[in-house]
Protein backbone atom coordinates (compact mmCIF):
# COMPACT_ATOMS: atom_id res chain seq x y z
CA UNK A 1 0.00 0.00 0.00
CA UNK A 2 1.39 3.45 -0.75
CA UNK A 3 -0.03 7.15 -0.88
CA UNK A 4 0.56 9.60 -3.83
CA UNK A 5 1.69 13.39 -3.82
CA UNK A 6 0.83 15.28 -6.36
CA UNK A 7 2.35 18.92 -7.41
CA UNK A 8 1.41 21.01 -9.50
CA UNK A 9 4.72 23.68 -10.37
CA UNK A 10 5.44 26.56 -12.76
CA UNK A 11 7.61 24.36 -14.53
CA UNK A 12 6.98 20.22 -13.44
CA UNK A 13 4.11 18.16 -12.01
CA UNK A 14 5.45 16.27 -10.06
CA UNK A 15 4.10 12.79 -8.31
CA UNK A 16 5.93 11.17 -5.11
CA UNK A 17 5.23 8.05 -2.83
CA UNK A 18 5.63 7.37 0.31
CA UNK A 19 4.42 3.74 1.36
CA UNK A 20 2.73 3.02 4.81
CA UNK A 21 5.80 2.52 6.58
CA UNK A 22 7.13 5.82 5.92
CA UNK A 23 9.55 5.21 2.84
CA UNK A 24 9.80 7.97 0.47
CA UNK A 25 10.05 6.43 -3.30
CA UNK A 26 11.92 8.45 -6.14
CA UNK A 27 10.22 11.40 -6.96
CA UNK A 28 8.69 11.67 -11.21
CA UNK A 29 8.08 14.58 -13.42
CA UNK A 30 7.04 16.01 -16.59
CA UNK A 31 7.02 19.39 -17.99
CA UNK A 32 3.71 21.11 -16.78
CA UNK A 33 1.92 21.86 -20.24
CA UNK A 34 2.21 25.98 -21.16
CA UNK A 35 0.39 27.68 -23.89
CA UNK A 36 -0.16 31.03 -24.72
CA UNK A 37 -2.98 33.39 -24.63
CA UNK A 38 -3.05 37.02 -26.69
CA UNK A 39 1.29 36.23 -26.52
CA UNK A 40 0.97 35.79 -22.82
CA UNK A 41 1.85 32.54 -21.19
CA UNK A 42 -0.82 30.53 -20.02
CA UNK A 43 -2.33 26.89 -18.27
CA UNK A 44 -5.19 24.76 -19.24
CA UNK A 45 -6.79 22.93 -16.26
CA UNK A 46 -7.58 20.09 -18.58
CA UNK A 47 -4.54 19.55 -20.05
CA UNK A 48 -2.65 19.83 -16.85
CA UNK A 49 -4.96 17.12 -15.57
CA UNK A 50 -4.00 14.85 -18.38
CA UNK A 51 -0.50 15.03 -17.98
CA UNK A 52 -0.45 14.88 -14.21
CA UNK A 53 -2.75 11.56 -14.72
CA UNK A 54 -0.50 10.10 -17.35
CA UNK A 55 2.69 10.81 -14.76
CA UNK A 56 0.23 8.76 -12.26
CA UNK A 57 -0.37 6.03 -14.35
CA UNK A 58 3.30 6.13 -15.47
CA UNK A 59 4.57 5.92 -11.41
CA UNK A 60 2.08 3.17 -10.63
CA UNK A 61 3.59 1.08 -13.32
CA UNK A 62 7.01 2.04 -12.27
CA UNK A 63 7.90 3.35 -8.88
CA UNK A 64 4.70 2.22 -7.22
CA UNK A 65 4.62 -1.43 -8.77
CA UNK A 66 6.29 -3.27 -6.02
CA UNK A 67 4.27 -1.32 -3.28
CA UNK A 68 0.57 -2.71 -4.11
CA UNK A 69 -2.61 -0.25 -4.52
CA UNK A 70 -2.98 3.35 -4.23
CA UNK A 71 -4.52 4.03 -0.48
CA UNK A 72 -4.42 7.82 -0.74
CA UNK A 73 -3.53 11.37 -2.63
CA UNK A 74 -3.21 14.87 -1.69
CA UNK A 75 -1.99 17.65 -3.97
CA UNK A 76 -0.70 20.51 -4.10
CA UNK A 77 -0.36 23.59 -6.34
CA UNK A 78 0.66 27.08 -6.58
CA UNK A 79 -1.13 29.05 -5.70
CA UNK A 80 -4.88 30.42 -6.03
CA UNK A 81 -3.87 33.70 -7.95
CA UNK A 82 -4.03 30.81 -10.70
CA UNK A 83 -7.82 29.95 -10.86
CA UNK A 84 -9.94 28.91 -14.07
CA UNK A 85 -13.44 29.26 -14.16
CA UNK A 86 -15.79 26.02 -14.68
CA UNK A 87 -19.14 25.35 -15.89
CA UNK A 88 -21.90 23.49 -13.71
CA UNK A 89 -20.25 20.37 -14.83
CA UNK A 90 -16.69 20.64 -13.74
CA UNK A 91 -15.85 21.69 -17.25
CA UNK A 92 -13.37 24.50 -17.45
CA UNK A 93 -14.08 27.55 -19.88
CA UNK A 94 -10.64 29.10 -20.45
CA UNK A 95 -7.26 28.97 -19.44
CA UNK A 96 -5.79 30.46 -16.45
CA UNK A 97 -2.73 33.20 -16.78
CA UNK A 98 0.51 31.68 -15.74
CA UNK A 99 0.60 33.60 -12.15
CA UNK A 100 3.88 35.81 -13.11
CA UNK A 101 2.26 37.49 -16.42
CA UNK A 102 -0.24 40.36 -16.03
CA UNK A 103 -2.06 41.95 -18.53
CA UNK A 104 -1.01 45.55 -19.91
CA UNK A 105 -4.07 47.27 -19.15
CA UNK A 106 -5.77 46.81 -15.57
CA UNK A 107 -10.25 45.58 -15.83
CA UNK A 108 -10.25 46.04 -12.42
CA UNK A 109 -12.52 49.26 -11.48
CA UNK A 110 -10.70 52.43 -9.90
CA UNK A 111 -13.15 52.13 -6.84
CA UNK A 112 -12.79 48.28 -6.52
CA UNK A 113 -8.71 48.46 -6.47
CA UNK A 114 -8.79 51.19 -4.25
CA UNK A 115 -10.85 48.93 -1.70
CA UNK A 116 -8.86 45.86 -1.84
CA UNK A 117 -5.40 47.75 -1.82
CA UNK A 118 -6.54 49.41 1.23
CA UNK A 119 -5.11 48.65 4.82
CA UNK A 120 -8.47 48.18 5.95
CA UNK A 121 -9.41 45.36 3.64
CA UNK A 122 -6.06 43.76 4.08
CA UNK A 123 -6.92 43.59 8.12
CA UNK A 124 -8.88 41.16 6.78
CA UNK A 125 -7.99 39.10 4.29
CA UNK A 126 -4.51 39.04 5.30
CA UNK A 127 -3.35 39.45 1.55
CA UNK A 128 -2.13 42.30 -0.16
CA UNK A 129 -3.36 43.25 -3.65
CA UNK A 130 -1.04 42.09 -6.38
CA UNK A 131 -2.13 42.11 -10.41
CA UNK A 132 -2.37 38.50 -10.66
CA UNK A 133 -5.46 37.87 -8.01
CA UNK A 134 -9.14 37.15 -8.42
CA UNK A 135 -10.15 41.20 -8.19
CA UNK A 136 -8.15 41.33 -11.33
CA UNK A 137 -8.66 38.40 -12.89
CA UNK A 138 -12.56 37.82 -12.77
CA UNK A 139 -12.91 41.51 -14.06
CA UNK A 140 -10.73 40.43 -16.93
CA UNK A 141 -12.57 37.57 -17.56
CA UNK A 142 -16.02 39.62 -17.52
CA UNK A 143 -14.80 42.52 -19.54
CA UNK A 144 -13.05 40.51 -22.64
CA UNK A 145 -14.80 37.31 -22.74
CA UNK A 146 -18.27 37.88 -21.23
CA UNK A 147 -19.88 34.60 -22.45
CA UNK A 148 -16.97 32.52 -20.74
CA UNK A 149 -18.42 34.71 -17.11
CA UNK A 150 -22.00 33.88 -17.79
CA UNK A 151 -21.69 30.01 -17.99
CA UNK A 152 -19.35 30.21 -15.05
CA UNK A 153 -20.34 28.10 -12.09
CA UNK A 154 -17.32 27.85 -10.17
CA UNK A 155 -13.67 29.52 -9.67
CA UNK A 156 -11.56 26.94 -8.60
CA UNK A 157 -7.60 26.93 -7.96
CA UNK A 158 -5.84 23.92 -9.87
CA UNK A 159 -5.43 21.93 -6.20
CA UNK A 160 -9.24 21.93 -5.85
CA UNK A 161 -9.16 21.57 -9.67
CA UNK A 162 -7.23 17.82 -9.55
CA UNK A 163 -9.32 16.67 -6.55
CA UNK A 164 -12.39 17.02 -7.81
CA UNK A 165 -10.96 15.10 -11.02
CA UNK A 166 -10.26 12.28 -8.65
CA UNK A 167 -13.37 12.51 -6.33
CA UNK A 168 -15.99 14.52 -8.19
CA UNK A 169 -16.39 16.48 -4.88
CA UNK A 170 -15.67 20.30 -4.36
CA UNK A 171 -13.24 20.77 -2.05
CA UNK A 172 -11.03 23.71 -1.41
CA UNK A 173 -7.84 24.00 1.25
CA UNK A 174 -7.95 27.46 3.06
CA UNK A 175 -4.43 27.69 2.50
CA UNK A 176 -5.84 28.27 -1.40
CA UNK A 177 -9.02 30.68 -0.92
CA UNK A 178 -8.01 32.74 1.38
CA UNK A 179 -5.31 34.61 -1.21
CA UNK A 180 -8.59 35.10 -3.47
CA UNK A 181 -8.74 38.34 -1.44
CA UNK A 182 -12.36 37.27 -0.85
CA UNK A 183 -12.59 35.54 2.28
CA UNK A 184 -11.69 36.81 6.14
CA UNK A 185 -8.29 35.07 6.92
CA UNK A 186 -8.82 34.44 10.66
CA UNK A 187 -13.01 33.05 10.22
CA UNK A 188 -12.97 32.24 6.58
CA UNK A 189 -16.04 33.89 6.14
CA UNK A 190 -16.78 35.28 2.68
CA UNK A 191 -16.80 38.88 2.04
CA UNK A 192 -19.59 39.50 0.53
CA UNK A 193 -19.20 43.21 -0.19
CA UNK A 194 -16.28 42.51 -2.17
CA UNK A 195 -17.66 39.59 -3.80
CA UNK A 196 -20.57 41.86 -5.04
CA UNK A 197 -18.27 44.54 -6.73
CA UNK A 198 -17.13 41.62 -8.59
CA UNK A 199 -20.26 39.65 -9.74
CA UNK A 200 -19.43 36.90 -7.44
CA UNK A 201 -21.20 34.73 -4.66
CA UNK A 202 -19.54 32.37 -1.94
CA UNK A 203 -21.27 29.43 -3.77
CA UNK A 204 -18.39 30.10 -6.75
CA UNK A 205 -16.10 28.61 -4.15
CA UNK A 206 -15.48 25.28 -3.20
CA UNK A 207 -16.26 24.53 0.56
CA UNK A 208 -12.63 25.76 2.60
CA UNK A 209 -10.76 22.99 4.46
CA UNK A 210 -7.67 22.78 6.03
CA UNK A 211 -4.90 20.46 4.67
CA UNK A 212 -5.50 16.73 5.18
CA UNK A 213 -9.30 17.10 5.90
CA UNK A 214 -11.08 13.81 3.86
CA UNK A 215 -11.53 15.38 0.12
CA UNK A 216 -13.88 12.33 -1.12
CA UNK A 217 -13.22 8.69 -2.20
CA UNK A 218 -11.43 8.15 -5.41
CA UNK A 219 -13.49 7.07 -8.01
CA UNK A 220 -12.19 4.03 -10.03
CA UNK A 221 -12.16 5.62 -13.53
CA UNK A 222 -10.22 8.99 -12.19
CA UNK A 223 -6.63 7.29 -12.77
CA UNK A 224 -6.61 4.93 -15.26
CA UNK A 225 -4.08 2.09 -15.45
CA UNK A 226 -3.70 3.13 -11.33
CA UNK A 227 -4.97 -0.07 -8.44
CA UNK A 228 -7.06 1.76 -6.12
CA UNK A 229 -7.18 -0.12 -2.71
CA UNK A 230 -10.22 -0.28 -0.84
CA UNK A 231 -11.41 2.39 0.42
CA UNK A 232 -9.09 5.17 -1.53
CA UNK A 233 -9.68 8.48 -0.68
CA UNK A 234 -8.39 11.88 -1.34
CA UNK A 235 -7.40 14.68 1.15
CA UNK A 236 -7.13 18.01 0.88
CA UNK A 237 -3.76 19.70 0.44
CA UNK A 238 -3.28 23.05 -0.43
CA UNK A 239 -0.83 25.68 -1.70
CA UNK A 240 2.85 24.37 -2.64
CA UNK A 241 4.67 26.12 -0.58
CA UNK A 242 2.13 25.25 3.02
CA UNK A 243 1.99 21.87 2.30
CA UNK A 244 6.02 21.28 1.65
CA UNK A 245 6.37 23.60 5.09
CA UNK A 246 4.42 21.21 7.15
CA UNK A 247 6.88 18.87 6.30
CA UNK A 248 9.84 20.91 6.94
CA UNK A 249 8.48 22.14 10.47
CA UNK A 250 7.84 18.14 11.15
CA UNK A 251 11.24 17.34 11.04
CA UNK A 252 12.72 19.65 13.68
CA UNK A 253 10.16 22.29 14.25
CA UNK A 254 11.66 25.60 12.50
CA UNK A 255 9.00 28.24 12.58
CA UNK A 256 11.06 29.86 9.85
CA UNK A 257 11.08 28.46 6.41
CA UNK A 258 12.79 29.85 3.26
CA UNK A 259 11.59 28.10 -0.01
CA UNK A 260 13.66 28.97 -3.30
CA UNK A 261 12.26 27.47 -6.62
CA UNK A 262 10.85 30.05 -9.62
CA UNK A 263 10.33 32.49 -6.55
CA UNK A 264 11.72 32.93 -3.01
CA UNK A 265 8.87 32.25 -0.85
CA UNK A 266 10.15 33.14 2.95
CA UNK A 267 7.56 31.93 5.73
CA UNK A 268 7.24 32.24 9.41
CA UNK A 269 4.82 30.41 11.21
CA UNK A 270 2.66 31.97 13.72
CA UNK A 271 -0.02 30.84 16.03
CA UNK A 272 -2.06 34.29 15.95
CA UNK A 273 -3.21 36.50 12.81
CA UNK A 274 -2.33 39.79 13.25
CA UNK A 275 -2.09 41.52 9.70
CA UNK A 276 -1.06 45.32 11.21
CA UNK A 277 -0.46 47.93 9.48
CA UNK A 278 3.54 47.54 9.79
CA UNK A 279 3.10 43.91 7.86
CA UNK A 280 0.86 45.25 5.49
CA UNK A 281 3.53 47.89 4.67
CA UNK A 282 6.39 45.21 4.46
CA UNK A 283 3.89 43.26 1.77
CA UNK A 284 3.71 40.33 4.26
CA UNK A 285 0.61 38.18 3.28
CA UNK A 286 -1.26 35.94 6.00
CA UNK A 287 -2.63 32.84 5.39
CA UNK A 288 -3.90 29.74 6.62
CA UNK A 289 -1.17 27.06 7.65
CA UNK A 290 -2.46 23.37 7.46
CA UNK A 291 -3.39 23.40 11.22
CA UNK A 292 -7.63 24.59 12.08
CA UNK A 293 -5.55 27.55 13.94
CA UNK A 294 -1.94 28.43 12.44
CA UNK A 295 -0.97 30.79 10.56
CA UNK A 296 1.98 31.46 7.90
CA UNK A 297 3.50 34.75 7.32
CA UNK A 298 4.71 34.63 3.44
CA UNK A 299 6.38 37.06 1.61
CA UNK A 300 7.81 36.75 -2.03
CA UNK A 301 10.93 37.98 -3.31
CA UNK A 302 12.35 36.86 -6.98
CA UNK A 303 15.26 35.37 -6.13
CA UNK A 304 15.09 32.55 -8.66
CA UNK A 305 14.43 34.85 -11.38
CA UNK A 306 17.26 36.61 -10.44
CA UNK A 307 19.46 33.76 -10.77
CA UNK A 308 18.15 32.56 -13.66
CA UNK A 309 18.45 36.08 -15.49
CA UNK A 310 22.10 36.27 -14.22
CA UNK A 311 22.74 32.84 -15.79
CA UNK A 312 21.43 33.94 -18.99
CA UNK A 313 23.33 37.22 -18.92
CA UNK A 314 26.88 36.42 -17.39
CA UNK A 315 26.88 32.14 -18.36
CA UNK A 316 25.04 31.98 -21.53
CA UNK A 317 22.54 30.10 -19.38
CA UNK A 318 24.51 27.39 -17.45
CA UNK A 319 23.65 27.17 -14.26
CA UNK A 320 26.99 25.29 -13.59
CA UNK A 321 28.95 27.47 -14.91
CA UNK A 322 27.18 30.58 -12.24
CA UNK A 323 27.43 28.60 -9.20
CA UNK A 324 30.82 27.81 -9.90
CA UNK A 325 31.71 31.31 -10.32
CA UNK A 326 29.68 32.12 -7.43
CA UNK A 327 31.75 29.93 -5.27
CA UNK A 328 35.11 31.68 -6.43
CA UNK A 329 34.42 34.69 -6.17
CA UNK A 330 35.62 37.16 -4.00
CA UNK A 331 33.37 38.39 -0.29
CA UNK A 332 33.44 42.22 -0.75
CA UNK A 333 33.68 42.61 -4.38
CA UNK A 334 31.77 45.78 -6.12
CA UNK A 335 31.17 47.36 -2.99
CA UNK A 336 29.69 50.38 -5.80
CA UNK A 337 27.18 47.41 -7.48
CA UNK A 338 23.35 48.30 -6.37
CA UNK A 339 20.59 46.11 -7.28
CA UNK A 340 16.96 47.40 -7.19
CA UNK A 341 14.25 44.98 -7.94
CA UNK A 342 11.91 46.47 -10.15
CA UNK A 343 7.76 46.64 -9.35
CA UNK A 344 6.55 43.06 -10.60
CA UNK A 345 3.25 45.06 -11.31
CA UNK A 346 4.72 47.84 -13.63
CA UNK A 347 3.91 46.95 -17.00
CA UNK A 348 7.65 46.57 -19.37
CA UNK A 349 9.62 47.67 -15.76
CA UNK A 350 11.96 44.41 -16.34
CA UNK A 351 12.92 42.60 -13.35
CA UNK A 352 16.03 44.47 -11.84
CA UNK A 353 18.61 47.52 -12.88
CA UNK A 354 22.10 47.45 -11.44
CA UNK A 355 23.13 50.76 -10.55
CA UNK A 356 26.99 51.10 -10.64
CA UNK A 357 28.44 47.89 -12.60
CA UNK A 358 32.09 48.91 -13.68
CA UNK A 359 33.46 47.66 -17.15
CA UNK A 360 35.06 44.77 -16.75
CA UNK A 361 33.32 43.12 -13.84
CA UNK A 362 34.15 39.21 -13.34
CA UNK A 363 30.70 37.57 -13.56
CA UNK A 364 30.94 35.52 -10.65
CA UNK A 365 31.43 38.98 -8.22
CA UNK A 366 28.41 40.49 -10.35
CA UNK A 367 26.51 37.46 -8.91
CA UNK A 368 27.95 37.75 -5.81
CA UNK A 369 27.17 40.89 -5.05
CA UNK A 370 23.55 40.83 -6.44
CA UNK A 371 22.79 37.33 -4.41
CA UNK A 372 24.54 39.32 -1.57
CA UNK A 373 22.09 42.28 -1.41
CA UNK A 374 18.87 39.54 -1.98
CA UNK A 375 20.21 37.85 1.12
CA UNK A 376 20.28 40.54 3.17
CA UNK A 377 17.29 42.21 1.93
CA UNK A 378 15.33 38.59 2.85
CA UNK A 379 17.04 38.06 6.44
CA UNK A 380 15.71 41.69 7.34
CA UNK A 381 12.41 40.58 6.75
CA UNK A 382 12.64 37.39 8.29
CA UNK A 383 13.27 39.65 11.53
CA UNK A 384 10.74 41.62 11.31
CA UNK A 385 8.11 38.71 10.01
CA UNK A 386 9.27 37.16 13.17
CA UNK A 387 8.26 40.57 15.42
CA UNK A 388 5.12 40.77 13.73
CA UNK A 389 4.44 36.40 14.42
CA UNK A 390 6.16 37.52 18.28
CA UNK A 391 8.88 34.71 17.63
CA UNK A 392 12.26 34.00 17.47
CA UNK A 393 14.17 32.90 14.57
CA UNK A 394 16.37 29.93 16.32
CA UNK A 395 16.76 28.33 12.86
CA UNK A 396 15.81 28.38 9.51
CA UNK A 397 14.49 25.54 7.18
CA UNK A 398 15.71 25.60 3.61
CA UNK A 399 14.02 24.26 0.46
CA UNK A 400 13.53 24.40 -2.71
CA UNK A 401 15.97 23.23 -6.03
CA UNK A 402 18.33 26.53 -5.59
CA UNK A 403 18.48 25.22 -2.04
CA UNK A 404 19.94 22.03 -2.85
CA UNK A 405 22.81 23.46 -4.54
CA UNK A 406 25.53 23.99 -1.57
CA UNK A 407 27.10 26.95 -3.07
CA UNK A 408 23.84 28.52 -2.77
CA UNK A 409 23.76 26.94 0.63
CA UNK A 410 26.86 28.36 1.52
CA UNK A 411 26.52 31.55 0.28
CA UNK A 412 23.16 32.03 2.78
CA UNK A 413 24.88 30.11 5.34
CA UNK A 414 28.02 33.23 5.00
CA UNK A 415 24.81 35.88 5.19
CA UNK A 416 23.02 34.49 7.87
CA UNK A 417 23.87 34.35 11.73
CA UNK A 418 21.32 31.82 12.74
CA UNK A 419 21.69 27.90 11.86
CA UNK A 420 20.23 26.48 8.69
CA UNK A 421 19.00 23.10 7.57
CA UNK A 422 18.44 22.38 4.36
CA UNK A 423 15.30 19.90 3.79
CA UNK A 424 16.50 15.97 2.89
CA UNK A 425 12.98 15.74 0.72
CA UNK A 426 14.18 15.78 -2.91
CA UNK A 427 10.74 17.05 -3.92
CA UNK A 428 9.63 18.57 -0.68
CA UNK A 429 6.19 19.80 -2.02
CA UNK A 430 4.97 16.49 -3.55
CA UNK A 431 6.82 14.22 -0.94
CA UNK A 432 4.90 16.43 1.42
CA UNK A 433 2.00 15.95 0.04
CA UNK A 434 2.21 12.57 0.32
CA UNK A 435 3.36 12.77 3.63
CA UNK A 436 0.10 14.44 4.54
CA UNK A 437 -2.38 12.21 2.59
CA UNK A 438 -0.40 9.12 4.58
CA UNK A 439 -0.39 10.83 8.18
CA UNK A 440 -4.22 11.48 7.64
CA UNK A 441 -5.22 8.04 6.40
CA UNK A 442 -3.60 5.99 8.73
CA UNK A 443 -2.58 6.19 12.21
CA UNK A 444 -0.06 6.42 14.64
CA UNK A 445 2.37 7.70 11.05
CA UNK A 446 5.61 6.21 11.14
CA UNK A 447 8.52 8.51 10.36
CA UNK A 448 9.87 9.01 7.15
CA UNK A 449 12.55 6.42 5.69
CA UNK A 450 15.15 7.31 3.51
CA UNK A 451 14.14 7.24 -0.55
CA UNK A 452 14.08 4.53 -2.23
CA UNK A 453 16.32 3.59 -5.43
CA UNK A 454 15.31 5.74 -8.47
CA UNK A 455 13.63 3.98 -11.26
CA UNK A 456 11.62 6.81 -13.11
CA UNK A 457 12.89 9.66 -14.77
CA UNK A 458 11.79 12.94 -15.79
CA UNK A 459 9.61 12.28 -19.34
CA UNK A 460 10.30 15.26 -21.71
Amino acid sequence: MWFLGIDIGTTHVKAAGVTDDGTLLEPGRVRTPTGTVDGLACHDAEEVWRAAADLVARYARTTAAPYGRLAGVAVASFGQEESVPVDRHGNPLHPSLAWWETWPEPALDTATADLVSSFEHYRASGITHRPDQTPERTAHLRRAHPEVWRDTARWVDFCTFATHRMTGEWTAAASQITHSQCFDVATLAPDSRLMDRLGMDPGMFAPALHAGADAGAIRPDALPGVPLAPGARAVVGGHDQVVAARQAHAADGARVLDSIGTSEYLMVLADTCRPDRGAWELGVDWERSWTADGFVLGHPVPTGKVVQLLAELCYGGDFDALFAGLAAARPGALPGLSVRLHDASAAGAGLLTLDGLPAGARPGDVVRRCLDQLSDAVREAADRMCVLAGIRAESVALMGSLFRRPEMAGHRAGRWDVPLRVLPLAEPVAHGAALLARDALTAPPAPPRPPAARTTQETP
